[in-house]
């Protein structure tokens, strides 16, 4: 069987098996495919392991000689809330298994099961968990580098062409005008490009142009000498001067008054600038990336933004297109903010559940990326458990976080389907009483693809 190639050195397993020759088996798979075990025979034993170092995945019988799985995954549920438990049972305790996953354990296994099933398992979860990290640290304010091509914001082809923008015009100097609505990732992107450029190493400056006053923005911009102004004490350098050798990032930019405007176009034309007060030219190495929710040529239309200076910023032009738009990207982006959310907070919270999921999939986005970044982090905070339930999401339901209407019909169709398959697989189930080879046959699917269904529609007989 081929394996990914993602590196799970980093990633702990508990095992917990009394049977020793199934145990040394399982502990050895794991080993060989570099993944670091630690393996128990009792209850005891697994609570001395999880009280010496840290863990990623519990994977435990449960059934064990001096208790069950049950007491561990209650154990862990209270003292470790968010780390993952699979269970590993036979037929006759399926039951309590699913029992146990409706309150919160991650999945579980049904013996006997080949081991090349459980290692894919155990390695989807581990690639899984590993992945939410690395993305949540990159996708923090400060983001850092990125290949090209690998999704990192998010697996929709709206943002996978942005990505792919990035990579081609990181390693110029040309000025890049980033284009979208409030809130949908705009400082991300001058963010990677930044990262990615050949000014890494220097500054990134970041200017939010609607926050200055307008009475301070020339000599918050180019500076000013000491003495040009009431209050000009001494000698102060600008943002552009800040970020010489590495890259400006100009955000709401049609904020900029008219008058500042003409200023800023002879800067970017000469690559010169002069403090307020002062007469002598800074030569000035630094990149541009500007970036705004307006309608820019709307503005030029209308006398509120200069045509020239438009042109002289919008070399290269990167659109983000708003959430609502790439829904495929709801629930990528939000596992990545319950981690980053959840790191940030020190609580073991480890993802959501399929209601809260579905909940996130169903609201209209209107503040885009912010808003549901900021929803997890009120719902990570209120949270108890191990994952962020729907309740958690519910103090957060208002007029911002209606469906949008243009997408309610998509909604109930996806709803619709969902519940007619459902539907099916019950009554297939039934008229076979519970064969599941029998009512796979009679579906038209495979044995693991029903199995599959009815975990993740929690069917139980």
């Amino acid at each position: 069987m081929e394996t990914t190639t993602v590196s799970l050195d980093a990633m702990s397993v508990l095992l917990i098996e009394d049977d020793d020759i199934m145990r040394l088996s399982l502990e050895d798979r794991l080993r060989m495919e570099h993944i670091s075990t630690v393996s128990a025979a009792t209850l005891a034993e697994a609570r001395r392991c999880l009280a010496r170092g840290h863990v990623d995945l519990v994977v435990t019988d449960v059934r064990l000689p001096d208790g069950t799985g049950r007491d561990l995954f209650h154990e862990i549920s209270a003292s470790q809330p968010g780390l993952p438990v699979i269970l590993m049972t036979a037929y006759g305790s399926i039951p309590d298994a699913v029992d146990l996953v409706k309150a919160g354990a991650y999945d579980y296994l049904t013996k006997p099961f080949k081991v090349d099933h459980f290692v894919e398992t155990v390695r989807g979860i581990l690639a899984r968990l590993q992945g939410e990290r690395h993305a949540a640290a990159l996708l923090a304010p400060d983001g850092t580098s990125f290949a090209a091509g690998s999704g990192l914001l998010g697996p929709s082809a709206a943002m996978r062409q942005v990505e792919h923008l990035i990579s081609r015009v990181a390693p110029l100097d040309s000025s890049v005008l980033i284009t979208g609505e409030s809130g949908v990732g705009k400082e991300v992107v001058a963010n990677m490009i930044h990262h990615n450029s050949r000014r890494a190493q220097g500054p990134f400056v970041k200017v939010n142009c609607a926050a200055i006053p307008l009475n301070l923005v020339e000599s918050e911009l180019f500076g000013h000498e000491k003495g040009a102004f009431t209050g000009a004490d001494r000698r102060r350098a600008g943002r552009f001067e800040q970020a010489q050798g590495g890259t400006i990032f100009l955000d709401e930019i049609a904020e900029i008054p008219p008058e500042i405007q003409v200023k800023l176009l002879r800067v970017l034309q000469e690559h010169l600038v002069e403090r307020v007060g002062g007469s002598q030219p800074i030569t000035l190495d630094v990149r541009v990336l500007a970036a705004t929710q307006v309608d820019l040529p709307d503005a030029i239309e209308h006398g509120r933004f200069r045509a020239d200076l438009y042109w002289r910023l919008n070399v290269i032009r990167i659109g983000v297109a708003p959430l609502r738009e790439r829904r495929e990207d709801i629930l990528y982006l939000a596992r990545q903010f319950v981690a980053q959310h959840a790191s940030a907070m020190d609580k073991r919270v480890r993802g959501m559940s399929p209601d809260a999921e579905r909940h996130l999939l169903n609201l209209g986005y209107p503040g885009n990326v912010r808003e549901l970044k900021n929803l997890l982090e009120r719902a990570t905070a209120l949270c108890d458990g191990g994952r962020i339930e729907l309740h958690d999401l519910a103090p957060l339901q208002g007029a911002g976080a209606s469906v949008d209407p243009s997408h309610a019909s998509a909604i109930s169709l996806r709803a619709a389907v969902e519940e007619a398959e459902q539907d099916s697989i019950r009554r297939a189930l039934e008229s076979c009483d519970w064969a599941i080879s029998q009512a796979a046959d009679r579906l038209g699917i495979s044995r693991k693809s029903l199995w599959e269904k009815m975990r993740r529609y929690r069917i139980e007989k």
